[in-house]
């Protein structure tokens, strides 16, 4: 049993202890009470009894309870009524004080019902379920099913973040709240409301194993990089020098595109990642994702470099591309159909113009030396998930030429794939070291298709998935209503904090949280006041839960944070200041 959980049984057995002294005091003044006014109604007058002196009386009735007046000193037991009438007395005393007691509480919980003070609130998760749900202690009593190494290790020397991740502290019963690794989540959370500085920064620093992020802003590399790189390599693909960062990721879209069943799945991830405008009922998607699909299967096996691959799609002439394929057929390296598919539609100009507008955006030249690294260079995403790694992801949408959204969701998706399948080769189904991508900004920088279904199923592989929205109505513009719906529905956690401004993103979210007895748990105008600093959470079957959270500069290890900051931001501004960066590079910064 951990210390929180020892503190908690204390506590409850602490509350018992008081319950029982009061109602013990209480009972005992009524003994004395009703003594006292059997005197007065037999007219003996009031009894020569100090208020005082009620335990001891009470203690000696209890002792004696047959005989009421041997418990009084002698002098006061003289000026005491009957027998009888004490007893009526003493039980009608009783019957009041009940009523007393039931009619309070009774009107305090009318007073919660209707009250302005959320803290008291009914609806919320009381302790136990807390404790059961949401604790240190549940974590870890999931540690050997989704972290089976632990299995070989004492369960007292298991921590609480090797397992799992902490999101904050219950306002109402003080425990800190913990999600498990196999918990999938979405944080919903305004501009400037602390997503980064309560959740992605943590989250990244906490991550037990390997960690992709993804960002528009330089903020969480910035903040975390010198830490996690005490525990492995950190890698980031910035084609634009926006991190100034040494160890770059280099991945190549022909990667693994030997297997149709890949050049399939990255052709389809371009074209919707691209938000291609289909037209005319799809009649030319067809052809664009065969173009693609032919081309990568093309570049792969014929052992050439992507470059070569855009300067087939600039030209627009597939010539050497169905050369390599034809070859291919006869030497059983290429896909059966591929060469007369290629030779179908390449004769097609639409379909060449609309591959050329989804291929647009690995037109800028930092994108594609990035994504053209020499053959047998790319970047080895196994061996990163073998150990304590990071990767990340900086970049923005640009309206002018596309941005790198496309390239970062295509590489995620082939991560995703690729980490669900390394899971079920090892014997247990999961991943350990368990995986973490923290996707903030999801709509803007890795919009994917599937991931609301992976949202569904990557716990199960030991792979935790955190979203980060600004608001439900990205969600919806990305994935529709009922994707967004889905994705909601199939992340175990839901936090939402304040500051949203749309009316009915705000009632979406009220009404999501909750309501007792027809209102709502967190009324949509105290979830768009909420305070810096907390949040709503609901997790599984447990009721919603408010909680303090806990920006990085707070956390134990603030020092060594602010410590790796600074060298960041030192090799940031000497980078700048010596012109080394990119250029061409759009301003991270910019547009925010």
């Amino acid at each position: 049993m951990s210390s929180g959980d020892d503190d908690d049984v204390y506590a409850f057995l602490f509350g018992i202890g008081v319950i029982v002294v009061l109602l013990g005091g209480v009972f005992s003044f009524l003994i004395w009470l009703a003594g006292q006014l059997s005197g007065l109604l037999a007219g003996k007058g009031w009894p020569d009894s100090d208020p005082l002196d009620f335990p001891e009386i009470a203690f000696n009735f209890i002792r004696n309870p047959g005989d009421p007046h041997a418990a009084w000193p002698p002098a006061a037991a003289a000026a005491m009524g009957a027998g009888p009438l004490f007893f009526f007395l003493l039980i009608l005393l009783f019957v009041l004080a009940s009523v007393g007691v039931y009619a309070g509480v009774r009107l305090f919980l009318n007073f919660r019902r209707h009250r302005p003070v959320r803290r008291l609130r009914l609806g919320f998760a009381s302790g136990w379920e807390v404790r059961k749900l949401l604790s240190a202690r549940t974590v870890l009593s999931k540690a050997q099913q989704v972290r089976p190494s632990t299995a070989n290790r004492p369960a007292s020397e298991v921590k609480p973040e090797e397992v799992g991740f902490y999101l904050g502290r219950d306002i109402r019963s003080r425990r800190k709240l913990y999600a498990s690794i196999e918990d999938t989540a979405i944080i919903v959370a305004a501009p400037r409301q602390g997503k980064d500085v309560h959740f992605v920064t943590p989250f990244t620093i906490d991550a037990p194993g390997p960690c992709i992020v993804t960002s528009t802003r330089r903020e969480t590399f910035v903040n975390t990089a010198m830490v996690r790189a005490q525990y492995g390599e950190v890698y980031v693909f910035d084609p634009f020098n926006w991190t100034g960062w040494p160890n770059r990721m280099r991945w190549s879209p022909l990667q693994g595109c030997e297997d149709p069943n890949v050049c399939a799945v990255r052709s389809a991830t371009l074209v919707q990642s691209s938000h291609f405008q289909i037209g005319e009922e799809g009649t030319y998607l067809t052809g664009v994702l065969t173009i693609i699909r032919c081309l990568l299967h093309a570049g792969a096996i014929g052992k050439v470099n992507f470059r070569e691959v855009m300067r087939w799609v600039y030209e627009a002439n597939g010539d050497e591309a169905l050369d390599i394929l034809r070859q291919g057929e006869r030497d059983g390296t290429a896909a059966p159909g591929y060469a007369s598919q290629f030779e179908f539609v390449r004769k097609d100009e639409r379909s060449w113009t609309n591959t050329i507008q989804i291929m647009h955006c690995f037109s800028h030249p930092n994108v594609l030396e990035d994504c053209s690294p020499p053959l047998g260079e790319e970047f080895d995403f196994i061996n990163f998930l073998k150990g304590r790694n990071t990767l990340y992801f900086v970049g923005k949408q640009q309206p002018d030429w596309g941005g790198i959204a496309p390239v970062v969701t295509t590489i995620i998706e082939q991560y995703f794939r690729s980490a669900r399948g390394t899971a079920m080769k090892n014997p247990t189904g999961r991943l350990d070291p368990p995986l973490t991508f923290e996707l903030n900004q999801a709509t803007d920088i890795c919009p994917i298709g599937g991931l609301p279904v992976y949202m569904g199923e990557s716990g199960g592989y030991s792979i935790s998935v955190h979203v980060y929205l600004t608001s439900l109505a990205d969600a919806r513009a990305r994935w529709g209503s009922d994707g967004a719906a889905r994705l909601w529905e199939n992340s175990s956690i839901k936090i939402v904090s304040g500051g949203a401004g749309s009316t009915k993103d705000l009632d979406d979210l009220s009404g999501l949280i909750g309501k007792e007895n027809g209102r709502h748990i967190i009324s949509p105008e105290e979830l768009r006041t909420m305070p810096f600093g907390r949040a709503a959470v609901v997790a599984g079957t447990a009721r919603p839960v408010e909680m303090w959270l806990t920006p990085w500069w707070k956390r134990k290890d603030a020092d060594t944070v602010a410590q790796g900051k600074r060298i960041v931001e030192e090799k940031i501004a000497k980078q700048t200041a010596g012109g080394s960066a990119a250029t061409a590079a759009p301003d991270p910064t910019a547009a925010e």
